[in-house]
Parts: C-alpha cells; structure tokens; sequence
C-alpha cells in the first residue's frame, strides 16, 4: 500500500462553483512553483489535475 509523499501543506484561497464543478485555487509556495499545468497534485488523498498555476499558487478543476 502507498500511503503518500507530503511535501508541503497548502492554503486555500478560493472555491468558486463553475459549470456544475467547483474550482479550487491554494497557496503553497513550495509545490506550485515547480509544478507544470497538467500535473497532478494529491490534496486531502484526492489526485487533482492543475490547470493553472502562478507564483505560489495553483488551480485545479473538481467535477
């Protein structure tokens, strides 16, 4: 059983509903920086896709 690599935790910014999902933007200077659009992030055990990221911040899509 894999039980997981925590690297960093995060902050959460914002949860927006958007078209029958939600989208969740967190702060976690350590992780989004280096993490590519595309990539998947484990947050709270869910492996989430990133769609956009900045400076210290990432997004990902919940449907």
């Amino acid at each position: 059983m894999f039980t997981g690599i925590i690297e960093t935790a995060g902050i959460v910014q914002s949860l927006r509903r958007n078209n029958g999902g939600l989208t969740l933007t967190v702060k976690a200077d350590g992780i989004a920086r280096d993490t590519e659009i595309g990539a998947s992030i484990a947050v709270n055990g869910a492996c989430l896709t990133v769609v956009s990221r900045d400076a210290g911040i990432f997004t990902v899509e919940i449907v």
